[in-house]
């Protein structure tokens, strides 16, 4: 068996990096077939339904790296803080490593088709609420309980897109490492109520 990905794949990662990019309307489906080298009769075989289904595919497989990423920082930290600021360090690991072409890879598209598709738009709202759950589950690992990890997940998960579309924008990482102290702030604030 073969680790290699198949044609099907290759063509939702490559897709996924492209809306990353550039958006839902900014991606051309030659050139996510052009990214995924693969050939124009495979795409509408793997989807016939054409670009909208490929891009609730690569939203959906986006969503879930980032959701396993969440769970690992949740399992290698040794509390809550660190678990939430090991979330911010990988998103700013992964802008510098895009040279900050890359920043969420959810938001352009939900930001751009929300009430344009039904089908995209429930992908990125099923993709930030596992992000959210993740970011919950995670921090009841660390004590917090069950309605507070949902109201810190939501304020984290907030202050982090808002600080990684910041990053992306001046290019600098600034905005999330500024991150960092509001969500000490925070995690101490939850705690203690």
């Amino acid at each position: 068996m073969s680790d290699k990905p198949d044609s099907k794949e290759k063509t939702v990662i490559a897709a996924a990096k492209l809306l990353r990019r550039h958006g839902y309307n900014g991606t051309a489906l030659s050139d996510i077939l052009a990214a995924a080298g693969s050939p124009r009769g495979s795409l509408y075989f793997h989807f016939p339904n054409g670009k909208e289904e490929i891009a609730v595919a690569a939203l959906t497989h986006a969503a879930d790296s980032v959701r396993q990423a969440i769970a690992g920082a949740a399992k290698t930290s040794k509390s809550a803080d660190e678990f939430l600021i090991r979330i911010a360090r990988g998103m700013a690991a992964d802008l510098e490593r895009s040279d900050f072409k890359e920043g969420c890879p959810i938001a352009p598209t939900a930001l751009e088709m929300s009430g344009a598709s039904e089908a995209l738009t429930a992908a990125a709202d099923a993709a930030f609420q596992s992000w959210e759950q993740e970011i919950a589950a995670g921090l009841q690992l660390f004590r917090f309980n069950a309605e507070r990890a949902k109201l810190l997940a939501t304020a984290a998960l907030s202050l982090f897109e808002g600080a990684l579309l910041l990053a992306r924008t001046y290019r600098r990482l600034e905005p999330l490492q500024r991150a960092e102290e509001p969500i000490r702030v925070l995690v101490q604030a939850f705690a203690r109520t």
